[in-house]
């Protein structure tokens, strides 16, 4: 740990993902299980951020495989899924989005839907058929969570906001100690969050995607206060 900015970690990053740190008052430091063990990023992170890409294998959460359309990276799940169970462990912040908030789930004991259109009847496209910033669908954060006071300011008097997004899984079975957040219209969850840690806060959409125009800006500013708040 610097004594400047809080360092957060953050793999498999995208430029947005860096860009929304960065403008959040971040020293954003790149993580590669090649590289970095566990112990050594718990050491110099003041915080965490897990970002969106493939599927959680489903033989983490009891599963076989059911659909041919999965997206797999067994040496990402290893190290992610044993980097978020220390980071639980040392109450280190997390930021998890998209792929994030699944394989939280997942590290924590929780299952996922492997495929929404296969398994859940639903008239909202989840996927990425539009602009990456685009709205799809409203979502809606509820009331008492740490989701809620961070964008208390962009909620609609029922507690909604529009999102984007970019998923095609989603939690089904929610592990032990985390609590849902957000769902979309259609009851599919949106966010979590485990209430008895510093911070950890965990959502579906991409609010990385926003980092120019700052709609979700207060999502990486809550991590990065959080991760100066631990130093």
């Amino acid at each position: 740990m610097s004594g400047g900015k809080p360092v957060i970690g953050v793999g498999w990053p995208k430029p947005d993902y860096l860009e929304a740190l960065t403008r959040a008052d971040a020293d954003p430091f790149v993580i590669a299980p090649d590289r970095d063990a566990i112990s050594t990023v718990l050491d110099r992170c003041d915080g965490l951020l897990f970002t969106g890409g493939a599927d959680v294998e489903p033989r983490r959460y009891g599963e076989s495989i059911r659909y041919d359309n999965l997206k797999l990276d067994p040496t990402r799940d290893e190290y992610e899924i044993a980097l978020i169970q220390a980071a639980l462990a040392r109450d280190v912040p997390i930021l998890a989005i998209c792929r994030g908030i699944e394989a939280l789930n997942v590290a924590a004991g929780g299952t996922l839907v492997q495929d929404i259109p296969s398994e859940i009847a639903t008239p909202i496209s989840h996927k990425g058929d539009r602009p990456e910033a685009a709205p799809a669908h409203d979502v809606t954060i509820h009331a008492g969570t740490h989701a809620a006071r961070l964008l208390e300011a962009r909620l609609d008097g029922d507690g909604r906001v529009a999102v984007n997004s970019r998923h095609h899984q989603a939690v089904k079975n929610v592990a032990p100690g985390l609590v849902v957040s957000a769902v979309a219209p259609d009851g599919i969850v949106e966010g979590l969050e485990q209430p008895s840690a510093t911070f950890c806060v965990a959502v579906q959409w991409h609010p990385e995607n926003f980092w120019s125009t700052g709609e979700f800006a207060e999502l990486f500013r809550g991590l990065v206060n959080a991760a100066g708040g631990r130093r």
